[in-house]
């Protein structure tokens, strides 16, 4: 087929937008593509195939473009397991049968498994991929079918499918087209399981048969080349209000919000982070299995401007677009728009997290307010501004109230907890120290949460949390006592996981690992205090909080078997140092340093107050670091002695660590 006559810079632009194994839909007007006002929008890409597997569900996700005012025909993709003369069977091979103590569940739990009815004058084609003039038609008998869904079966056969009906009417829909890729994917032959890559609850699962890796050691293929792999089951966190929709590595927070008026109109879906590009067809299928249709979100919130926090959004917002519907972004304004300014009046030029292509999302967002209460009825959040990571990363409290009990109950979610500046170069300095200081602000201020809530459940075991309880409430013996999400948290553990990734930023045992380099040693040091500092002046603006080192045995209950002895993370366990304490201020310091680095960007001058958060250097023992915070009080003025690094000294003569002045 040909567009119509159109001129050669709008021929450029239309080409430029089309790539081999993209299916596209168009209009066409006397046997001739229709070219719209905007060329490039002549053909609408729905799914591409490039070298990795495509997954897509048919009531959700990618689609036809809009036509006439109604949402397009749907579009599905993903390996074929089964097909009939009259169906197609496809999914992404994710099977789960046996629980993670080795029970078998009563049924099989397939992840994305979808079955068509295939319309009888369907239109089938092979698609060669390594010879696309070679592609051509064929028939359902012809299509390959994988096989089995054991991991070991590594050549998976990928299609895509497109209906004769729009999401309106799935259940009536039938396949018209058919295009089956060759040669097949071929897979990476690894297995995978619902708790993330390397996990604590893999210890007891012996050998893999075929890599002779011991499960526990195998690391999962990357998600942009195998999403399956970090595929897990949905779970209430709080029943009928909070529940968790993402991976096993990103975590996607769905909150039901009862705005408590008359109208349920007035109620809110709220989705905060939308994942990785890939992955969509996971969260989506989470989200429905929570009983929610991923078309009725209202608020997206994106809490820092990485791909993996940004990923699905634009396919959402067209989701529900194409739909009627409409959605809100929020998004933090420095990661958008870079870091222009800090509270203290000083301007900076720190570009934005978000990369500039992504254009639709910076045209459509609105910006996080922080510091202000959100306040969704039964739900609140409270975003919290916490640069580091990127410039605009944006921690939250999340206040939701239990419908059984009706008690509040709090979540502390820190928004950007890569240590991601490991090295000092002349410009990550402010991130260094920034990141540091912004782990310490969120225990002194909000360490008292209930429980976390992990930004990535790789770094906190809230999936294997989830995965432990399973396999408790399948135990016949339990039948009877069946827990919940809350049965199976135990609280106190923000300040924990904070302390995690505090301690690999700031102390220099993380100088052992490669390509780290600690505050500590490193720096940079904030100017004044290159040396240390001796007796300088402090006011305390707290009464101090004693903090315990970091515990890698995290969310330890002895309730369930499989969380009896807590779950420990590997990925920087070096900084285990449960024996460690230290007393934590947040205060003055009366010397020349201002909360920021000159030249090189803002630490604690990104807030009104610029106070820091210092303490001490460790205690070895509780005892210690609480007759320290017995002697001091908020508001009181005292000296002390600080380290290069900031760290408040404890005398070696025995003199009082914060001496009044």
């Amino acid at each position: 087929m040909r567009t119509e006559q159109i001129s050669s810079e709008e021929a450029a632009e239309i080409s430029s937008t089309l790539a081999a194994g993209t299916l596209v839909d168009f209009e066409v007007r006397g046997g001739e593509v229709v070219v719209p006002s905007a060329p490039r929008e002549t053909f609408h890409a729905a799914l591409t195939k490039g070298d990795n597997a495509v997954f897509d569900m048919q009531e959700y996700g990618p689609e036809l473009a809009p036509r006439g005012g109604k949402p397009g025909n749907s579009v599905a993709a993903g390996w074929v397991y089964d097909k009939s003369s009259s169906s197609l069977t496809v999914g992404d091979g994710r099977q789960v049968t046996h629980d993670m103590a080795g029970r078998a569940l009563p049924s099989p739990r397939a992840r994305y498994e979808e079955t068509y009815r295939v319309a009888k004058d369907a239109n089938i084609y092979e698609v060669d991929t390594e010879d696309w003039s070679v592609s051509k038609p064929a028939t359902l008998a012809d299509v390959p079918v994988t096989p089995d869904h054991d991991y070991t079966t590594t050549q998976r056969q990928q299609v895509f499918v497109v209906f004769d009906r729009a999401h309106t009417h799935a259940k009536q829909a039938k396949v018209t087209d058919v295009f089956y890729f060759t040669p097949s994917d071929t897979s990476d032959g690894k297995p995978v399981w619902d708790v993330p890559t390397k996990s604590d609850l893999l210890g007891d699962k012996g050998t893999d048969p075929v890599s002779g890796e011991r499960y526990q050691d195998i690391n999962a293929t990357g998600v942009t080349t195998a999403p399956y792999t970090r595929s897990t089951e949905p779970f209430n966190i709080v029943p009928e209000t909070f529940h968790y929709v993402g991976d096993n590595e990103v975590s996607l927070y769905l909150f039901d919000a009862d705005m408590g008026t008359k109208s349920p109109k007035d109620d809110q879906l709220v989705l905060v982070d939308s994942g990785w590009p890939n992955s969509g067809y996971q969260y989506w299928k989470n989200i429905e299995a929570m009983g929610y249709d991923p078309r009725d979100v209202d608020v997206v919130v994106m809490p820092h401007g990485h791909l993996d926090h940004y990923g699905t959004t634009m396919e959402l917002v067209t989701m529900i677009e194409n739909s009627g519907g409409s959605v809100q972004l929020l998004s933090p304004r420095e990661d958008v728009n870079g870091l222009a300014q800090d509270a203290a009046g000083n301007t900076w030029n720190l570009p934005p997290a978000l990369p500039a292509s992504e254009s639709e999302i910076r045209e459509r967002t609105d910006f996080i307010e922080y510091d202000t209460w959100m306040d969704f009825g039964n739900v609140r959040m409270l975003p919290l501004w916490s640069p580091g990571h990127t410039p605009g990363s944006t921690s939250f409290v999340f206040d939701v109230e239990d419908p059984g009990s009706g008690e509040r109950l709090t979540f502390g979610y820190m928004g950007g907890y890569g240590w991601s500046p490991k090295t000092v170069t002349a410009t990550n300095g402010w991130q260094r120290l920034g990141f540091a200081h912004n782990l310490a602000w969120l225990q002194q201020r909000w360490g008292d949460v209930d429980y976390a809530a992990p930004q990535h459940a790789n770094q906190f075991p809230l999936v294997d949390i989830n995965q432990a309880l399973v396999a408790y409430n399948n135990d016949p013996a339990n039948a009877d006592d069946q827990l919940t999400t809350l049965d199976g948290l135990t609280t106190d553990e923000f300040t924990n996981q904070l302390e995690k990734r505090y301690a690999v930023a700031t102390n220099k045992v993380s100088d052992e690992q490669p390509g780290y380099q600690s505050i500590e040693a490193y720096g940079p040091f904030k100017p004044g205090r290159e040396e240390g500092v001796t007796d300088a002046e402090v006011t305390l603006v707290d009464g101090g909080r004693v903090i315990q080192g970091y515990d890698r045995a995290m969310n330890v209950n002895p309730k369930i078997p499989l969380l009896a002895d807590g779950v420990e993370i590997a990925l920087d366990g070096h900084v285990h140092d449960p024996q460690g304490w230290y007393v934590q201020f947040e205060l003055d310091v009366d010397d020349s340093y201002a909360g920021f680095l000159p030249g090189v960007g803002p630490v604690e001058s990104i807030r009104p107050e610029a106070t820091e958060i210092l303490r001490t250097q460790r205690f070895g023992s509780r005892a210690e670091a609480e007759a320290v915070l017995s002697t001091v009080q908020a508001g009181g003025t005292y000296r002390v002695d600080l380290t290069k690094a900031s760290a408040i000294v404890i005398p070696q003569d025995g003199s009082p660590v914060l001496e009044e002045d």
